[in-house]
């Protein structure tokens, strides 16, 4: 996933906004669905991983045959702790 960073906001290439859900997951949508709970804020870590909120750790928790990434683990037995690394 291609994304761009720019004064806290994460932008993808088909220009949708990333943003935390209500549910606490990343998404990218555009505009950003009603009730999201963060829209701004994100930033590059010392190590060049993606951080949010004084934390450079996502979960990623699975659904089906793949994972949603969260910004907290909203299923205990079910979520494994992730860095997202930038180029």
């Amino acid at each position: 996933l291609g994304v761009t960073l720019n004064n806290g906001v994460l932008t993808d290439a088909s220009g949708r906004t990333g943003y935390i859900a209500d549910n606490r997951q990343l998404q990218f949508d555009s505009p950003p669905q009603t009730g999201a709970v963060i829209t701004g804020g994100f930033n590059i870590c010392d190590d060049n991983t993606l951080g949010l909120g004084g934390t450079n750790v996502f979960y990623a928790c699975g659904s089906s045959d793949f994972a949603n990434l969260y910004d907290t683990e909203i299923y205990p037995d079910n979520c494994n702790p992730v860095n997202l690394l930038l180029n």
